[in-house]
Order: structure tokens, then C-alpha cells, then sequence
């Protein structure tokens, strides 16, 4: 009787055309993968500030009360630079007396602290004033809008813009 057994496995022959098919596809494939996670990214950062905007106005129409929001990266009191950054944090504080700096509690409640908001994108907000106030009625007392763009050289950009009304919205630039 003569019988043949046929071996399992790959061959080498095959082994070197699997590992050329999933290169060419890692080359060809990653770079846009990695453009997918840089966008992704953004706009992840912009409907964070989003839902932080809609929880300010929410705040200040709960409370009857101005909620004033400013950049803080140490988490204890406001970036008083202009054109500070966003994206390191925020606090969220009851301004009792208008003067749109924390001064701690209990004269000023401080109802909520974030820190990073984003670490791929930088939030930057637009104009001369580095703090925006919602009064009791929701509605905004500085004109304010957003811009989000990725940290890396990509063109991935998201504008967050808040109507007169206090309305928060997201669009592309």
C-alpha cells in the first residue's frame, strides 16, 4: 500500500507572501487610520466643550444666577492671560460679584473643575477676554466662539460658536 500523508502547515513560500500582502496593507492602511484617530480626536474635544457650555447655561438657568467659565490649568483659579488655552481645564464657578475671578467658596461656589479637557487638540477661545458669563436667563454676556484644531500638523478643525441666546453649536470652519 502506498500511502501518502500530506503535511499541515504553511510553507515557507507562503509565509513570506502573508507577511508581504499585510505590510503593503500596514503601509498603505496606517497613515490614514492615524488621520482617522487625529480627527476623531477633535471633534471629540469640541462636543466635550459643548456638553461644558451646556452645562454653564443649564447652571446659571437653574440657579437665576451669572456662571462664569475661565481656563484654569492648575485647577484653583482662572488663566487670566488672553488667548489662554482650553484645553488644559476650566473651572465653572457662581460669580457673585461680577469680577469673573474665583474667589472661593462660600462667597463664590465653585461648581465644577475639569482638568484636561483634551490632551491631542488645543481649544483656544476666540476674541480679547479669556472667561465667558451666562446670566440667570441662559443667555450669553460676552459674544464667544471656540476654535479646536488638532496638535498635530493635520488640518483637523472644529469651530463650537454660542449665539446672543447662549445656545452652544458645533461646525466646521
Amino acid at each position: 500500500m502506498n500511502t501518502r500523508r500530506r503535511a499541515n502547515g504553511f510553507t515557507l513560500l507562503e509565509l513570506m507572501v502573508a507577511l508581504v500582502v499585510v505590510s503593503i496593507l500596514l503601509v498603505v492602511g496606517l497613515p490614514m487610520f492615524s488621520a482617522t484617530v487625529r480627527q476623531n480626536c477633535t471633534v471629540t474635544a469640541a462636543n466635550t466643550l459643548l456638553t461644558v457650555l451646556t452645562a454653564a447655561r443649564s447652571e446659571a438657568l437653574k440657579r437665576d444666577r451669572t456662571v462664569t467659565l475661565c481656563p484654569s490649568s492648575d485647577g484653583s483659579q482662572c488663566a487670566t492671560a488672553a488667548g489662554s488655552t482650553w484645553e488644559l481645564g476650566y473651572l465653572m464657578f457662581l460669580d457673585g460679584n461680577s469680577d469673573q475671578r474665583y474667589a472661593g467658596a462660600p462667597s463664590e461656589p465653585l461648581l465644577k473643575v475639569e482638568r484636561p479637557l483634551s490632551t491631542c487638540a488645543r481649544i483656544t477661545k476666540n476674541g480679547d477676554r479669556p472667561y465667558l458669563r451666562y446670566n440667570g436667563l441662559g443667555r450669553m454676556l460676552d459674544a464667544a466662539s471656540f476654535t479646536v484644531a488638532s496638535t498635530s500638523g493635520a488640518r483637523h478643525e472644529r469651530r463650537v460658536v454660542i449665539s446672543p441666546t447662549g445656545r452652544p453649536r458645533v461646525e466646521r470652519p
